[in-house]
């Protein structure tokens, strides 16, 4: 089955996660120059607008180490931003979708 991760990023102030999702924009090209697919939803808090929620879907661990090495490359940036991170990983039991996607 797959794997999920979820990652809270707290930024030091909005304009900082505007930033941070500005440079996200990039990330389906470059997941693509390097043959990756990739299932990620990447979230503003509704009460929080400093902070992200990146939730990413990973076929298994090959495929979850494969595109985290990518992003690694892309990250410095972003990183520099300073943002508390708090990431969770688990193993999807279920999925559940019902009509259309999105």
């Amino acid at each position: 089955m797959s794997i999920v991760r979820v990652t809270v990023r707290t930024f030091q102030n909005a304009e900082h996660a505007t930033l941070f999702t500005g440079i996200s924009a990039n990330i389906p090209d470059l997941l693509k120059k390097h043959g990756l697919k990739a299932d990620c939803r990447i979230a503003r808090s509704q009460e929080k607008p400093h902070e992200i929620i990146s939730i990413w879907v990973y076929e298994d661990e090959a495929h979850m180490e494969a595109v985290r090495k990518v992003l690694a490359e892309f990250s410095k940036f972003p990183n520099s931003l300073n943002p508390k991170e708090v990431a969770y990983q688990a193993d999807v039991l279920a999925s559940i979708q019902v009509g259309g996607g999105g």
